[in-house]
């Protein structure tokens, strides 16, 4: 059993200082926490807050400590005893433990799973809403058209109001006209009739003068 946990402590000594010396060569970005040193911890990039960060150099530390060469066989029919052992009892709880672990990470797992699908039911939501709200902006936009066609209407439907009173104020100004022509033309005439009458009266009141001369002319005449 000595032996077994002296090549644990020497892999897991090998594995940090693998990936201890890695991790150092590169944590000079600082998109490492500083946590990332242990190696029982998954290093967090802390530009995404909550994002775990996996790359090829963090892997080894990962990895339980496994040295292919300690359980080399050179004579199948004579293992040697310096093959890493264990008892039934550490098989039989060992194995309770990992697979109680593997529920464990089975049931993480599905429970990731669910949190992706609730994120993915998210995401369609906020879609949806999102087309919600551009519908509703149109429908708003349609409404105010609709509402400037009706201003729209009411104007030229007064303006339709305003033609026809202009165009029947034009037929009455246009018979007007024609009537006060007419009537212009019928004050001319007459203005023309009576000129003609005090032209005939003139004459006649003349020929009368002239004939009441000569008969004062005549009447002289004698009485001289």
């Amino acid at each position: 059993m000595a032996k077994i946990d002296t090549t644990k402590l020497a892999a897991e000594t090998v594995a940090q200082k693998l990936a201890g010396g890695k991790r150092n060569g590169s944590s000079s970005n600082n998109s490492m926490s500083p946590t990332s040193a242990t190696s029982s911890t998954i290093p967090i990039d802390t530009r995404i807050p909550g994002l775990m960060t996996v790359t090829p150099d963090l892997i080894p530390a990962m990895l339980p400590p496994f040295k292919p060469e300690d359980y080399r066989v050179n004579d199948p029919l004579n293992p040697p005893e310096s093959l890493p052992q264990a008892t039934q009892s550490q098989f039989d709880k060992g194995m309770k433990i990992y697979e109680g672990s593997t529920r464990a990470l089975k049931l993480t797992g599905a429970a990731l799973d669910l949190t992706r699908e609730k994120f993915a039911v998210v995401s369609k939501h906020s879609r949806a809403f999102g087309a919600g709200i551009q519908a509703a902006t149109e429908i708003e936009k349609t409404k105010g058209n609709y509402i400037d066609y009706l201003n729209q209407k009411e104007v030229t439907t007064q303006k339709s109001v305003s033609l026809d009173v202009s165009q029947v104020k034009t037929i009455a100004n246009t018979n007007i006209s024609v009537y006060s022509k007419d009537e212009l033309n019928q004050k001319l005439l007459q203005a023309q009739i009576k000129a003609e009458e005090l032209r005939f009266k003139t004459v006649e009141s003349q020929g009368n003068l002239a004939s009441f001369k000569a008969q004062l002319g005549d009447y002289l005449e004698v009485k001289e």
